[in-house]
């Protein structure tokens, strides 16, 4: 497939554009950093440039068969790049679109402690992928939204889905490596058509 990353050069951007790699899959990764990014490979086209600019956003998905969005910028970041890739989509495609998210705004799924915590350490980002999210589910397109509970740099092992009746908190965590598989699969199967889904190791 074809594939197009935003965030690409971050700390889950680079084990999932390695896994699409690996796996024969033909990726433009977007990345404002994008010297951070030093794979090399025929199959892989690095496109330096800000994920909140429509025109370079459009861009980047030409020709893509899936879009996937591991942006985990601090700032009012995520909505405003959200509706690029949107506008993007819409105009051209493609539909399919996977979002990595946080724990953190799946605000009815968190344990009670770990819901005041994160309102206090992180309140303008919540609001700002609350923002985002909202935008894409508004949108026709086919979208999954993937919480991940506390990320990690630990080693790739099998990701857990969260039930639905089950609530997180702070100690859950899960390695970017298995959130990359993940995405990865979401992407590529189809699984979670318009729905959310919490992850965690």
């Amino acid at each position: 497939m074809n594939l197009t990353v935003l965030g690409a050069a971050g700390a889950t951007g680079v084990p999932l554009v390695e896994q699409a790699i690996a796996a024969g899959h033909q990726v433009t990764a977007l990345a404002r950093s994008a010297e951070n990014l030093t794979l090399t490979n025929p199959n892989l086209h690095v496109a330096p440039g800000d994920a909140t600019d429509r025109a370079v956003v459009s861009q980047a998905m030409k020709g893509a068969d899936a879009v996937i969005s591991v942006l985990g910028a601090r700032g009012p970041v995520i909505a405003e790049a959200t509706r690029a890739v949107v506008a993007a989509a819409e105009q051209a495609g493609p539909d399919r679109i996977v979002m990595l998210s946080s724990f953190a705004v799946a605000r009815d799924r968190l344990k009670p402690v770990s819901k005041l915590v994160t309102r206090m350490a992180m309140g303008s980002q919540i609001k700002d992928k609350t923002a985002g999210e909202e935008v894409l589910r508004a949108s026709g397109l086919d979208w999954t939204i993937v919480y991940a509970t506390y990320l990690t740099d630990g080693p790739k092992t099998e990701p857990r889905v969260v039930p639905e009746t089950e609530k997180v908190g702070m100690s859950q965590r899960i390695s970017r490596a298995d959130v990359a598989s993940f995405l990865l699969q979401a992407a590529t199967d189809g699984l979670y058509s318009r729905r959310d889904v919490i992850i965690t190791g």
